[in-house]
Parts: structure tokens; C-alpha cells; sequence
């Protein structure tokens, strides 16, 4: 498992997987020294605060899915795929880890595998009963079950003992709360079937609705919101009632489960076996089916409203809860941002904002590129050098460390600069993002946050 571990992660390059930098050796262990996550897992998370809303699971999800498709076009397969085995490094941004049933497949995609792994809540059913299993599909099969725990919080087969899981997994019957939107649904059904060649790719995932329109569950959510809530009239009387309690603030999904009830929806594995039709993933057309009328913006002010009752209304914020969901309600994202592109065309270019290290994913991630002319490289891999020059590392011994491969410390030295490099890239987007979300009130506010970067 450890080999595994160490090969697969020397091959897959990825932003959104979990990176290794050195391999030390002893007499009676082997560590991997790998980035440090500071979110934790995705199942504590999960665990502590609840299911997370389908408008920032979407995007997360959509991660976890081009991590699965980089793996799986270099020819290896993950094989525990799990909440447990997700890391989150910020609220938006996640990445996969725990590669040790990983195995790359070289005798093609198709190749037949017999090894039972990784966790049985997780284990698509031809793990329990065929011989063999084709690696991909069960990596489908456990992203569905990831992504029904992400918007439910709990699984959809349960049982005490693994014989009683692995019959409630056989027989393939678990519900679906009603008040999930139609594309989640959807791609849950679709991903959870029996026969492993019907299920989707992950190309077809990608290109579902549930993901290419994240916003639209919550958009749907208050339409249907605007539809059954009445308007009431507030008299003088009213205002002068003996009732001064506080009215209870709900989240857009809490308000939705009030106001629909609707009732959870019977699923089989083995049902949806037939044939599916091409928009079963885009099961709402935008253009006819979604009347929606635009959501009404709220106060603009950073400030909480003040009632007549001379109380503060606050909007509760869950755990996982993102700005981009309450900007779905306040829309306060659009119109200062031209403000913004003015004031940030005076940051100087040495700036990390502008740099970008963070979206590079060549070979220059976990290898130096076997060149000494500086101009050939990337800019990213040009800077790693110069530090590495500072601290009295030259290109020479980079170039004999490759070889050694993550058991150099050279090599562990290199990674850590270009993710130390990369790390500080994206912390300078973040903090501008953070700043446009905050929208300080004048100008002066934002050229000192701009010197500050």
C-alpha cells in the first residue's frame, strides 16, 4: 500500500490532489512528508455542522471530479474515495488524499481487477457479489454515495453489521429527501446504478446541470419560496401588539423545508437500469421550464437591519456556508467590482496577485525541468530556482537529485518552494476576494489593503 501510495502520487499532478514532497527513510519506517491541510476532512465538517447547501457542494464536487478524471486519464484509480479521504484547504477548495489502494492499470482502462478495498459504505455492489470489478465505474459508484452524504449528511445504505450493509447495498432501495433540487436528484440516480457500465462517465457528470448551473437549486428554492409565501399586511395595531418576540431567521433551505414539506423520494439501484435519455443530466430547460423572476436584492450596507421592534435581524451563517450563496441573496458582488479593476491596475506587477503560479500543473510541479537556460522555463520555476540558488542549491545538484526522485532532500526542498510559491499566489486572490466580499466603504480603505499585498 505504501508503494502504491508513493507511486501513484509521484505520477498524478494535480491542483486539486493532495501533493508529496519528500520520501524519508529508516531502519523501521517510511514517512511522507506531504502539504499540510489546515481544513481537516470533509467528514468532520460534515459531522459537526450538517449537509452542506447544493450551491456550494456544486463547485465542490466539480473538484473532486477533475481530481478522479486526471487520475483516471493517466491510467490509475483511487478505490476509497470517501469523505475521510477529502481535504478541505478553505471553504471552496478541497483536495483528494489517502492513495493507498490506488493501482494503475496497465493493461487499459478495461482492466479486470480482484482485489476488495476501500470503505463498504462506499463499495459499489459488483465489489460484494462478481470476482472481478472494473476500476472506474467503482470510483463512480463511490463519488455518488460521496455527493449523497455532502447534501444529506448521512448515508443512503445503512446497516449495523457488513453483511447487513452489504445486503442493503445488494438490494439497492435508500430515499432521497424531497427538498433537493431536480438536477441533484438526477445526477444521484444516474451515478447509482447497479449495472457499472450504465453509469455516467465523469465527463458526463461534468457536464451535468447539478453542476454547470450550481446557482439554479437556490434560485429554484426561492422561486418556489415567492410562489407560496403571501404578503401580510402590517397595521398600526400591529405594531403596537403585546408580542415582542423576535421572529426566527431561516437559511434559504431551512425556509424551503418549512413552506414545501415535501415528502422523501423511494430510489432503487436496480430500477433505473433502462435507458436514459440524453438530457437526463439537463433535466430543467433554462429557456422554457425557468420563468424564474430575478431575486430581489436586500440592503446593500454591511450593516444588520433594524426592526420596528428596535431589535438587529442577523442572518444566520452555517459552518460551510459561503459568501458567493449570501451574494445570491444580498447581490452585492456586481456593481463595485469596476471600482475595484481601476483601483488594482495601480498594484504594482511584482505582485503576487498577478503572478497566477497557482493554476500551473506541468511536470515543473514535482520534477525541475533537465535544462539550465532560465528563459525556457516557466515563470514560476524561474523564481523556485532563484531561491533555491539563495539558499545554495544549484541547477547542477537539481538535476542529479531527479533521479533520487521524492527520497532526495533536494527534491523535497524544490517541491516545497514552487508549493510555498503557489500557496502565496492564491492567498493574494483570496485576500482580494475576501476584500471585494467585505466592499470596504471608501477608497482609502481599498488602496491600503492593495499596498498591503
Amino acid at each position: 500500500m505504501l508503494s502504491s501510495e508513493i507511486a501513484t502520487l509521484e505520477c498524478v499532478h494535480h491542483p486539486n490532489i493532495l501533493r508529496l514532497f519528500e520520501v524519508v527513510e529508516t531502519l523501521g519506517r517510511v514517512y511522507l512528508v506531504t502539504e499540510w491541510i489546515r481544513g481537516g476532512e470533509l467528514y468532520n465538517h460534515i459531522t459537526q455542522g450538517g449537509p452542506l447547501r447544493e450551491i456550494h457542494a456544486a463547485p465542490l464536487f466539480k473538484q473532486l471530479l477533475l481530481a478522479v478524471k486526471h487520475m483516471h486519464s493517466l491510467g490509475f484509480v483511487h478505490r476509497d474515495i470517501k469523505a475521510e479521504n477529502v481535504l478541505l484547504l478553505s471553504e471552496d477548495r478541497l483536495k483528494l488524499a489517502d492513495f493507498g489502494f490506488s493501482t494503475q492499470l496497465l493493461n487499459g482502462p478495461n482492466q479486470k481487477l480482484d482485489t476488495f478495498c476501500g470503505s463498504p459504505p462506499y463499495a459499489a455492489p459488483e465489489l460484494f457479489s462478481d470476482d472481478h470489478y472494473i476500476g472506474a465505474p467503482v470510483d463512480v459508484w463511490a463519488l455518488g454515495i460521496l455527493l449523497y452524504f455532502m447534501v444529506v449528511g448521512n448515508m443512503p445504505f445503512r446497516a449495523p453489521t457488513i453483511p447487513g450493509l452489504k445486503a442493503a447495498i445488494l438490494k439497492g432501495d435508500y430515499l432521497l429527501p424531497g427538498q433537493l433540487s431536480l438536477p441533484c436528484i438526477r445526477l444521484i440516480q444516474r451515478i447509482l446504478i447497479h449495472i457499472p457500465i450504465r453509469r455516467p462517465t465523469i465527463d458526463d457528470m461534468l457536464n451535468s446541470q447539478f453542476i454547470t448551473h450550481p446557482k439554479l437549486s437556490a434560485e429554484l428554492m426561492q422561486h418556489e419560496i415567492n410562489l407560496r409565501t403571501k404578503s401580510a399586511k402590517r397595521s398600526g395595531f400591529w405594531v403596537r401588539s403585546k408580542s415582542r418576540r423576535m421572529r426566527k431567521q431561516y437559511s434559504l433551505r431551512e425556509r424551503y423545508m418549512e413552506l414545501t414539506n415535501k415528502p422523501p423520494i423511494n430510489m432503487n439501484t436496480k430500477r433505473t437500469d433502462g435507458f436514459f435519455v440524453d438530457n437526463f443530466l439537463q433535466p430543467i430547460e433554462l429557456a422554457k421550464d425557468l420563468p424564474l423572476e430575478p431575486i430581489k436584492e436586500q440592503s446593500r450596507s454591511n450593516t444588520p437591519k433594524r426592526s420596528f421592534l428596535c431589535g438587529t435581524l442577523k442572518k444566520k451563517v452555517g459552518p460551510m456556508e459561503t459568501e458567493n450563496e449570501r451574494q445570491l441573496n444580498n447581490g452585492t458582488f456586481g456593481q463595485q467590482k469596476l471600482q475595484w479593476n481601476n483601483i488594482l491596475s495601480a498594484v504594482p506587477p511584482e505582485c503576487p496577485l498577478f503572478k497566477n503560479y497557482d493554476n500551473e500543473t506541468g511536470p515543473c510541479i514535482m520534477f525541475p525541468t533537465d535544462t539550465e537556460d532560465l528563459n525556457k522555463l516557466t515563470p514560476l520555476e524561474q523564481e523556485a530556482r532563484q531561491i533555491l540558488e539563495e539558499l545554495g542549491i544549484t541547477t547542477e545538484m537539481l538535476m542529479q537529485a531527479s533521479q533520487n526522485g521524492p527520497r532526495s532532500d533536494i527534491i523535497g526542498a524544490y517541491r516545497i518552494v514552487i508549493n510555498r510559491l503557489q500557496k502565496q499566489s492564491w492567498l493574494a486572490r483570496k485576500h482580494v476576494e475576501m476584500a471585494l466580499q467585505e466592499m470596504p466603504k471608501t477608497e482609502k480603505k481599498i488602496e491600503r489593503s492593495c499596498c498591503i499585498l
